[in-house]
């Protein structure tokens, strides 16, 4: 019998919560039990996904040795291997067709985790190492990434900027731009650190267009919601940024999403701005 095909994919474990970040894990349980008392877990074609680990021999594709072991001795790295088992994992049932897009909690982030450096509450560069097994285990070639996390994303520039098969649209605020710009297909959008909604809603549309220009089999979607006025990054992002953000990606890429979260500690940010995506993404 034919599997009727998903529409969203979620991705959680109870231990992003636990052995998360002390920065960051705060919001992850209000905001995923915000999702099920707003009814979006319940809605056809929703399903929620409890990953496990990766292997470290992925780990060891992307990242130096002496940089795995840093993270050992972070104690974080348990819940790092979770958190990229759970983008891999999510990534992996969109590519397969089983559902439109995904959106993955994590314990720890990634977007500063570099070949051989790791800084900002990012251990393990999930989205580089879901990358690579993609690569060899499904045998996909071309990537687009749109990062809006306000904090430049140089770990994942350092690994996969110089990569032709890879777009990286990178959102930040000017003041914290940097790294390399190596590579034919990399983007930096610096915003001012006051930048709205409306400004920065201007700016998402060339991403998407750049994008929609690039033939991509899978859109990585790095979502820190550190950028609302009241979390810790810079911007002055309000509530109604988030659905509208994924309506505007949805309207263009209607499946072969996923959305990986970033950044940001406000439980009530949280829950507004990963609900707002969610709900989106969930309806029909």
């Amino acid at each position: 019998m034919e599997v009727q095909k998903g529409r969203l994919l979620v991705v959680y474990h109870e231990d992003f919560a636990r052995h998360g970040f002390t920065i960051l894990r705060d919001r992850l349980a209000p905001a995923f039990y915000e999702l099920k008392s707003k009814g979006y877990l319940e809605r056809p074609g929703v399903r929620v996904l409890e990953p496990v680990p990766v292997e470290e021999k992925w780990v060891r594709k992307v990242h130096a040795a002496d940089h795995i072991e840093g993270v050992k001795h972070s104690g974080y790295y348990e819940v790092a291997l979770l958190s990229a088992g759970g983008v891999i994992q999510g990534a992996e049932e969109v590519v397969l067709d089983r559902v439109d897009s995904c959106f993955c909690f994590v314990g720890a982030a990634g977007h500063h985790a570099s070949r051989d450096g790791f800084w900002g509450f990012c251990y393990l560069n999930d989205v580089a190492i879901a990358v690579e097994y993609l690569k060899k285990q499904h045998g996909l070639k071309k990537f687009a990434i749109i990062d809006i996390d306000p904090h430049y994303g140089d770990g994942t520039r350092d690994i996969l900027g110089p990569d032709p098969g890879v777009m990286h649209v990178n959102f930040c605020s000017g003041y914290s731009r940097g790294g390399s710009s190596q590579g034919l297909n990399n983007h930096d959008f610096a915003l001012p650190y006051n930048a709205g909604d409306q400004e920065f809603l201007s700016w998402v549309d060339r991403a998407i267009e750049l994008v929609y220009g690039f033939p991509h089999e899978l859109l990585f979607i790095i979502f820190g919601h550190d950028n609302h006025r009241d979390d810790y990054g810079s911007f002055e992002l309000t509530e109604e940024f988030y659905p509208e953000f994924a309506r505007r990606i949805r309207a263009k890429f209607p499946s072969r999403v996923c959305y990986v979260l970033s950044g940001g500690s406000n439980p009530r940010v949280a829950k507004a701005a990963i609900g707002g995506v969610v709900e989106v993404l969930s309806s029909p």
